[in-house]
C-alpha cells in the first residue's frame, strides 16, 4: 500500500471515532445539565428547613430526568 492510501484509511477511522465520541458527550453534557438542575432544586428545597408537597414533587422530578439522562449516556446500543 502507498501512503494515500493508508493516510485514507486512517482519516476515515477517526471521522467515525470523532463521531461516536462526539455523540457521547452530547449526551453527558445533558446528564451534566440535568444533574446541576436537579441540585438546585434540591438545595432550594431544604433552603428554609421545610420540604412541602410542591418541592418534593420537584425534587423527585428533577432527579429521574437526571437519572434517565445518565442512563442514556451508558444504555448500550443494540
Amino acid at each position: 500500500m502507498d501512503l494515500d492510501t493508508i493516510l485514507f484509511i486512517v482519516s476515515g477511522a477517526l471521522a467515525v471515532l470523532s463521531t461516536v465520541f462526539g455523540l457521547k458527550y452530547a449526551g453527558v453534557k445533558k446528564a451534566l445539565k440535568e444533574t446541576k438542575e436537579a441540585l438546585v432544586t434540591t438545595i432550594d428545597a431544604v433552603e428554609d428547613d421545610r420540604i412541602d408537597s410542591t418541592e418534593t414533587a420537584a425534587v423527585v422530578k428533577e432527579w429521574k430526568e437526571a437519572g434517565q439522562a445518565w442512563g442514556l449516556v451508558f444504555k448500550k446500543k443494540d
